[in-house]
């Protein structure tokens, strides 16, 4: 046998051993480099796969098997240039057993969970497909842990009355347990404004509605002290969308196309306080509005023609000093233009209950610049090459709860150019 043929073979026996997982498996590794190494409930200490490259718009599937039933931890961090993992667990039919974002700490993922003796993948994904580079790490409850966690515990091996706070969530299957979110198809309430319920996620962590009509959604979760996070379930549990931070700490998702007739469950977190009071609204979804919605919160740049209320600043000089009454999560627009290659320094200070944001966005309205507490303060900064050209910067406060002052700053310097 040739060293060609052997190696052929020896790829073909791994890709055989690799669970289907509905399809994830034939592009996954195993974390220990095959399945005998890969048994969790064996293994010695916790497996870890280091500075995966998590590509944009991609994922990266790890596989694990356990050869007996237990409790498992599940961790993906971010490595050095940041980014914000998400990870998914399917078993080997490919149906999902646990999602989650952020129960590390910072913006890192874990799930704690209890698993039956089987294959499983694992998927590390960027949160909204953003690229990223993540350590992935799989072991028992005694093994060391790679996130920090988030305060309040994590998976309780006795059980015990409230169960755990952060453990991810398990999709919202038919025979899970969910409260109507109304009496009957939703639509009639959509047809009045929409749906509301509040709860805390002790109480309730899945709501349930039924849709008669296709239509366009856009699902609400508000409290920033208790941090809501929201994932939307289709009728079998297949995960369609999920928001963390969308509007300061509280979530949202809108569902621009039409979903189609049938039962969709809302699954919610709380990463901060799972005991304090959730409101969730389930609306109509208003293209028109939504977009007024998000230039309002500075997600999008405003259009120049006079429609939205944008201060204009002209040629930048070379400093500048302006103090802003900023009223919460609503931005304060400022329009300059550069006239030469310029380096820009953007400050914004707080000086009275201010927790400033900043958002720079070119003349044709791409992002790119976003800055929230820079130097170990609340206050925030962005440093930025820039051509010549005109610009659109956002000013807005981290919270509602912020009504104070920024004081707004630019220095302008001068670009060496070729």
């Amino acid at each position: 046998m040739t060293a060609a043929m052997a190696l052929a073979l020896s790829a073909t026996a791994a890709v055989a051993q690799a669970p289907s997982c509905g399809g994830l498996g034939a592009g996954g590794d195993w974390i220990a480099g095959n399945r005998a190494a890969s048994d969790i409930a064996t293994a010695a200490e916790a497996l870890t796969r280091e500075a995966q490259e998590v590509p944009r718009n991609g994922e990266v599937v790890t596989l694990f098997s356990l050869s007996e039933d237990m409790v498992v931890r599940l961790e993906a961090r971010a490595g050095d240039m940041g980014g914000d993992p998400v990870l998914e667990l399917y078993d080997a039919v490919g149906g999902m057993v646990v999602t989650d974002d952020d129960s590390g700490g910072m913006l890192d993922a874990r799930a704690e969970t209890e698993l039956q003796a089987g294959d499983y993948c694992l998927l590390v994904r960027g949160f909204a497909d953003s690229s990223l580079t993540a350590d992935i790490r799989v072991g028992r409850l005694e093994h060391p842990a790679l996130t920090e966690g988030l305060i309040g515990g994590f998976f309780d091996p006795e059980g015990g009355a409230d169960g755990p706070d952060f453990v991810g969530i398990q999709p919202c299957l038919p025979t899970t347990e969910a409260t109507p979110l109304t009496r009957g198809p939703i639509d009639a309430a959509l047809a009045q404004g929409g749906a509301q319920a509040t709860d805390t996620v002790t109480g309730t962590s899945y709501w349930r509605f039924t849709l008669d009509q296709p239509q366009g959604l856009s699902l609400r979760a508000a409290n920033e002290a208790a941090d809501p996070y929201i994932y939307l379930f289709d009728g079998t549990g297949a995960l369609i969308a999920e928001n963390d931070d969308y509007e300061s700490l509280n979530s949202r998702i809108d569902i621009t196309t039409p979903l189609a007739a049938g039962t969709y469950c809302v699954g919610m977190r709380a990463l901060s306080d799972p005991d304090l009071p959730i409101m969730l609204s389930v609306l109509p979804f208003d293209a028109e509005a939504a977009q007024a919605e998000t230039i309002a919160a500075g997600e999008a740049a405003p259009p120049l023609d006079g429609s939205w209320p944008v201060r204009a600043m002209g040629l930048l000089p070379p400093v500048t000093v302006r103090d802003l009454r900023v009223a919460g999560t609503r931005a304060e627009w400022l329009s300059f233009e550069i006239g030469a290659p310029t380096v820009l320094l953007i400050d914004a200070v707080g000086l009275s209950d201010s927790d400033p944001v900043l958002i720079l966005y070119d003349a044709e309205g791409t992002e790119i610049a976003y800055n929230d507490d820079a130097n170990g303060t609340l206050n925030s900064q962005i440093l930025i090459r820039l051509d010549p050209g005109l610009y659109l910067l956002a000013v807005r406060q981290f919270s509602d709860a912020n009504q104070g002052t920024i004081r707004l700053t630019t220095e302008r310097f001068m670009r060496a150019t070729d």
